[in-house]
């Protein structure tokens, strides 16, 4: 397949001069023979310059073009040529000093402005000076100067144009690294490389789903080019596509059986929803491993946890906690089993001591004061999480597990309102705290505000119980009574995390009262 070839200090030989080099430029396959002698002609010096370099006489080849250039001082054109000759045996310094006497004749000879370009950016990731009295900080800009003349408006070079797309996203102009990088992307859609460079100038931007697409292509083009896959994984994770990662990373296990993605794959799976594929990914990557492995372990447990198989969960816990004592995870896990089991006091007693264990580890916090609250001990999870606030004002997690415990109690609506803003300030997008800023505005009243939030909570976690219950309890205030069925019918097949599924139930036969039946057709 045809690769691009990196600039370094290398630039093609073309041909310089426009109208006084007789005959045809050489290529380096076929040396040109000598060329006869005529006394005072440049053109005969300068082809002389290509068939000396082709035969590796380089001393000679830069005599003949320096003959040249005396012949005919005015051009630009063979001051450009001895540059590139210099920058084939990567002599620097001689190749930028060639280069600026050319443009000191022609500030826009493409040449000279090339080969000065890529040797700028080659030194650019080197962070020294070249030559004595230089800013090495201002290589990376001269370079992309240098390039962008060289291409013109044609922008024809594809050499040129991906090292002016590495530059710019080196300098943070993203867009315009885009927009070089996409023309080497569609010009040559099998170069892997650039579809991860133009990929990561569009994450870089923000257009995540552009670089979604970008990274599918790459690996529509080269199925076997690994390491495309972890970067699409990263995107799909980025925008909370599951059931999409999941499929990336089957795919990327089978390609590399070797490669240590059990753990990610099964994470992906549960938060996709599918505790069934997640146990059967980690039951067979722990059976086939030589050592247990903590995180293999937690996961599984949590599998086995959001299938209500408490008494599976409890022996991989054990297995985890007598295995790795230190490990944190396997007494984190314990306290979640004793709340998918209902017992309350236990759990809080689990947290308090993993607060204890890990003081910094804001998590353990966050369930503590939630499960002080369900307890009726408001006042103590109010104060566990403003401790946590006063430690870290940005705690986007504190801002929402404080904004929801007033909105969820109906209390102090109007700074739960605030904190939750505040908390997606800092993470946009999140599907939890979109769900509480919703809540907090269904429970003020404000129908009309909270659709937005809790509409695309919901289609972010297609599979969370609690979401998908105040989805419904705003489509029966908004007397959508299907749509409120619709939500609450979802909500009891969801995860079953801390809901109430008499109430739904009870709130489901209602819904149901309330919604038209279809009349039936004329006979």
């Amino acid at each position: 397949m045809r690769r691009l070839v990196p600039i370094l200090l290398v630039v093609s030989m073309t041909p310089a001069l426009a109208a006084s080099s007789p005959g045809q430029v050489p290529s380096s396959q076929n040396p040109a023979p000598a060329p006869q002698k005529a006394e005072g002609d440049a053109g005969y010096y300068f082809l002389a310059a290509r068939h000396f370099e082709n035969t590796g006489k380089i001393d000679d080849a830069v005599a003949a073009l320096r003959t040249a250039i005396a012949l005919e001082p005015g051009s630009a054109e063979l001051r450009a040529e001895l540059a590139g000759l210099y920058a084939r045996q990567n002599n620097a310094v001689d190749a930028m000093n060639a280069a600026d006497e050319a443009l000191k004749l022609d500030p826009e000879n493409r040449e000279a402005n090339r080969t000065l370009g890529s040797i700028y950016a080659a030194l650019s990731e080197q962070k020294r000076p070249i030559r004595p009295g230089e800013d090495p900080s201002t290589y990376a800009s001269r370079a992309i100067s240098a390039l962008e003349k060289s291409q013109g408006t044609t922008r024809a070079d594809l050499g040129v144009e991906f090292a002016l797309g590495r530059l710019y996203a080196r300098a943070g102009q993203h867009e315009k690294a885009i927009a070089s990088l996409e023309r080497v992307f569609e010009a040559q859609p099998e170069y892997s490389e650039g579809g991860m460079m133009l990929a990561a100038s569009q994450e870089d931007a923000g257009r995540l789903e552009d670089a979604t697409t970008t990274i599918e292509r790459t690996i529509q083009n080269n199925p076997t080019f690994f390491r495309a896959y972890p970067k699409l994984i990263d995107l799909y994770e980025q925008q909370r596509r599951w059931t999409d990662a999941a499929g990336a990373y089957a795919l990327a296990r089978k390609m590399n059986p070797k490669a240590d993605l059990a753990g990610g794959h099964a994470a992906a799976l549960l938060n996709g929803g599918e505790p069934r594929q997640a146990q059967d990914v980690l039951q067979s990557a722990l059976a086939s491993a030589t050592t247990a492995d903590p995180g293999l372990l937690y996961l599984l447990a949590q599998a086995q946890r959001q299938l209500k198989d408490y008494k599976a969960a409890a022996a991989t816990v054990q297995k985890l906690v007598t295995s790795f004592p230190d490990d944190l995870r396997g007494h984190a896990m314990a306290a979640q089993l004793h709340i998918s089991e209902g017992r309350t006091a236990e759990a809080i007693t689990a947290y308090a001591d993993l607060i204890k264990r890990a003081p910094g580890e804001a998590t353990f916090t966050y369930q503590y004061a939630q499960l002080l609250e369900s307890a009726g001990r408001v006042k103590e999870a109010e104060a566990a999480l403003r401790d946590l606030l006063a430690r870290d004002p940005q705690d986007a997690n504190a801002l929402n597990s404080l904004g929801y415990l007033f909105a969820d109690r109906g209390e102090r609506l109007d700074e739960a309102v605030d904190l939750l803003q505040r908390a997606l300030k800092i993470d946009p997008g999140n599907p939890s705290y979109l769900d509480s800023l919703g809540w907090a505005f269904f429970r003020q009243g404000r129908l009309e505000q909270a659709d937005v939030p809790l509409t695309e909570a919901a289609a972010k976690s297609p599979g969370n119980s609690v979401i998908l219950d105040h989805l419904g309890d705003l489509r029966f205030r908004q007397q959508r009574f299907a749509d409120a069925v619709r939500a609450w019918e979802l909500a009891l097949a969801g995860d079953g995390e801390n809901i109430d599924r008499a109430a739904i139930e009870k709130k489901l036969r209602d819904a149901r009262a309330r919604t038209p039946r279809a009349t039936p057709a004329a006979r």
